[in-house]
């Protein structure tokens, strides 16, 4: 199958075949980092097939054709093996597929993530800057994960783990105390994200650096000893973003009776920049897709209404939905396939800018 599909000399059924048997192996790999704690399926996803058009997005790019209707990229990495040796069994490309597959499934991964959530992935490489510009600070990769710890931490699992190798031939008794308190710390749970959350929020100074974040928060694990002494990147990242928008809202409404003229004037205020925004937002979706006849005017009012609503849950503390789930709204026999191909791309966008804006003039209120 994979020479004929690499020499394009294949069947309607081997291609069809062919894919599913690359998606079923994205599939795996995702169930896999599921297992060991990422966040694969966006929040609040939609039907029992997301993890599966999750892969597809991920192997799309293997099956991308030339002008001659060649799978490049499939062409570039069997090519060699094949015009090498002729004996290539079905083991071997098997291997050779699943390697190809998990490769281009971790890249595609990160530019979902990052279309996802944009500011998310600014936190984490602000996070990674800080631990390389810091002697306190030090993180380590775990089951296809990176961890960071404070490298003054004496039962840090870097420590342990680094002791392991360096004292091998100094005696049992150093290796075997090295793996008990390595595995003291792999065997205990992770702190709960609530409970890191609200102890963070009480601690929280929007002055302080990112290493100063990080140390604040790898303090409050240390005050719970029944529980890891390290912390997900990922984890520390969501904390960050969750405890700072918080703050601004609490900012604004804090220690005010809501009965208060003041109160009432935060209020406005706030409605007021809802609606700069919001005006900002429909001009842009105005002149950057409906003059330009991208989308079509029916299009650009449920455009503008899905942000109005994604405005106001945001502001008035509510649970957001899924940017699926504000088109939704508005187009019920929408499907997830139908959102990824035809929505996704110009509505993520609107979504991105209009939380950096709003963050913006929010900030500018406190």
């Amino acid at each position: 199958m994979v020479r004929n599909i690499c020499a394009s000399n294949y069947s309607p059924n081997e291609l069809t075949e062919f894919v599913i048997i690359s998606q079923k192996i994205a599939i795996s790999y995702l169930k896999y980092l599921e297992v060991i704690g990422r966040n694969i399926r966006p929040k609040k996803s939609e039907g029992v097939n997301e993890l599966e058009d999750v892969a597809i997005d991920c192997i799309a790019g293997l099956f991308i054709r030339n002008d001659n209707g060649e799978f490049t990229q499939l062409q570039r990495y069997f090519g060699p093996k094949i015009e090498s040796d002729t004996t290539l069994n079905e083991v071997e490309a098997a291997s050779m597929l699943r390697r190809l597959i998990v490769k281009k499934t971790k890249q595609e991964l990160s530019r979902i993530f990052r279309e996802r959530d944009p500011e998310g992935a600014k936190i984490i490489r602000n996070i990674k800057v800080a631990i390389r510009s810091s002697n306190e600070l030090k993180s380590f990769k775990e089951m296809g994960r990176e961890f960071i710890f404070k490298n003054n931490d004496s039962n840090g699992l870097e420590n342990e783990c680094s002791n392991l190798s360096s004292n091998e031939n100094n005696g049992g008794v150093d290796k075997a105390n090295n793996i008990q308190n390595a595995d003291s710390e792999r065997f205990k749970n992770a702190i709960p994200e609530k409970l890191l959350y609200q102890n963070f929020l009480e601690k929280y100074d929007p002055s302080d650096s990112v290493a100063s974040m990080i140390k604040k928060m790898l303090e409050i694990v240390a005050s719970f000893p029944d529980y890891q002494n390290y912390l997900a990147i990922d984890i520390v990242a969501a904390i960050i973003r969750d405890v700072t928008f918080q703050h601004v809202r609490e900012k604004l409404s804090n220690n005010v009776d809501v009965n208060s003229p003041l109160s009432d004037l935060q209020a406005k205020e706030i409605e007021q920049v809802n609606q700069r925004i919001i005006n900002v937002i429909h001009q842009k979706i105005n002149q950057q897709y409906l003059r330009k006849k991208k989308i079509t005017p029916e299009k650009a009012d449920i455009y503008c209404r899905a942000i109005v609503d994604f405005v106001n849950e945001l502001t008035q503390g509510k649970e957001t939905d899924s940017n699926f789930r504000y088109l939704k709204r508005y187009i019920p026999e929408l499907t997830q396939h139908q959102y990824r191909e035809k929505e996704r791309s110009i509505f993520e966008y609107l979504v991105k800018i209009t939380k950096k804006s709003l963050r913006k003039k929010l900030k500018e209120l406190l």
